[in-house]
């Protein structure tokens, strides 16, 4: 009976109180023998651990605002203990890009500046991977002695992330790939997997492991692109994007060119290097993917294109593993009320998708978008307000706090792009 009736305390104190611990709507949750209260929702804070998440969308962070900071931001954020870490294409002390971390308050280190040269990475377009071991490995599309792109480690122990170098120095020419736009994926045998944008036999770009935890490094193309029409299926060539994988281990893709149409595939590739083709766009149902794809809840594989559809301004597609039934679920049409061109991948949240498209909305400067898996789309945000961001690239990722973040590559204070955080 006691318990009983502080649990109905503890109930009635959460209904009653308007805010606890910080400003805006905090979050109340019924803790044994006491009132547990997450942290308000504030500003650009989320790092309280918000229980209970609003509907809102707010700046965490204007980038680039000093000479050592990063901007233009195309890729994702990945979170480590409560921290963000990102890249940056441009900004930094050579102009060449960042590696950087953002705190949930919106405090920005820079972790590395990238200079180029033979010895450094430069403008690195993929988001960051977190490895087995707890650090983080990401790549560059340029610098090393050949300007063909890097791979390269930053530690972190302790909290604490250092600049550990430059692991690995694409070769390019006809036994290595070069400049990789995508990220790393791990494998289950603790090797990376990624995609480079040219090499290869044709220069039409590879599918490569890169072994680095554990020994020495080892880097070799398991698939080269043929990219050539009349090639059975019609193999694809220029990947921009990085992999994801299934329960199984089996790796998906996709290239923005190639095919049977010449606009793009979506492939299987196991770590072997086997590779299978399971889409050749058409223009009129896609055309041009530059995202990585999503394996949805209900075994379906889902991505966006930057062309094609009804109106050429991209569509939000599924495609079965097999590659037997393919939707195109929406075409964008670019209009106030829709977004155009979606290079970012999508997230699910409770069977709902969400992601982002560079240009259209109200301000023609891009939107959050969410959509259905029958096909039913709605613009849930137009960037482009004061001081906000603009032109997104990446998708979102899910926060500890219950928000989303996603990074723009252009907008906030010193138009130099922003970090976000958003709930639907």
């Amino acid at each position: 009976m006691i318990y009983f009736y502080r649990l109905l305390f503890i109930t009635l104190t959460c209904l009653i109180l308007s805010a606890c611990g910080g400003g805006g709507k905090a979050g109340c949750s019924v803790a044994v023998g006491g009132l547990a209260c997450a942290g308000g929702n504030s500003g650009g804070g989320g790092g309280g651990g918000s229980s209970n998440p609003t509907s809102s969308y707010s700046v965490l962070r204007s980038m680039g605002l000093n000479a050592s900071e990063g901007a233009g931001l195309q890729a994702p954020l990945v979170q480590v203990n409560g921290v963000f870490y990102g890249t940056s294409q441009n900004g930094g002390s050579a102009s060449l890009g960042t590696v950087f971390s953002v705190t949930a308050t919106g405090q920005v280190t820079t972790i590395h500046s990238f200079v180029g040269g033979a010895t450094d990475g430069a403008i690195p377009f993929a988001g960051l991977t977190v490895g087995s071991d707890g650090n983080l490995y990401g790549t560059t599309t340029n610098g090393g002695p050949n300007g063909y792109g890097t791979v390269f480690k930053v530690a972190l122990t302790s909290g604490v992330a250092t600049w550990s170098g430059v692991v690995y120095f694409f070769a390019g020419g006809v036994s290595d790939g070069a400049n990789p736009f995508g990220g790393l994926i791990q494998g289950s045998d603790n090797a990376f997997y990624g995609t480079t944008t040219y090499g290869g036999t044709n220069n039409f770009g590879t599918v490569y492991r890169i072994t680095l935890i554990g020994g020495v490094v080892a880097e070799a193309p398991i698939h080269v692109f043929s990219g050539a029409l009349g090639v059975p299926l019609g193999d694809g060539e220029y990947p921009q994007s990085g992999l994801i994988k299934d329960s199984a281990g089996l790796m998906y893709g996709t290239t923005s060119g190639g095919g049977s149409a010449g606009v793009g595939t979506v492939y299987s590739v196991s770590t072997t290097g086997a590779t299978v083709i399971l889409k050749q766009f058409s223009t009129i149902d896609g055309a041009t993917p530059y995202a990585s794809l999503l394996l949805g809840s209900d075994g379906n594989l889902y991505g966006t294109t930057t062309a094609g559809g009804s109106s050429g301004l991209g569509v939000a597609f599924s495609l079965s593993t097999n590659g037997l039934t393919y939707n195109a679920l929406h075409s964008f049409t670019g209009l106030t009320t829709d977004g155009s061109t979606p290079y970012g991948n999508l997230v699910e949240i409770n069977s709902i998708l969400y992601g982002t498209t560079r240009y259209g909305g109200n301000y023609t400067t891009g939107t959050i978008f969410s959509l259905t898996k029958t096909g039913t789309e709605t613009m849930v945000y137009s960037f482009g307000a004061p001081s906000d961001g603009a032109n997104p690239y990446a998708g979102l990722i899910l926060g500890s706090d219950g928000y989303y973040y996603g990074t723009t590559s252009a907008g906030g204070t010193g138009s130099n792009g922003t970090v976000y955080k958003f709930y639907p």
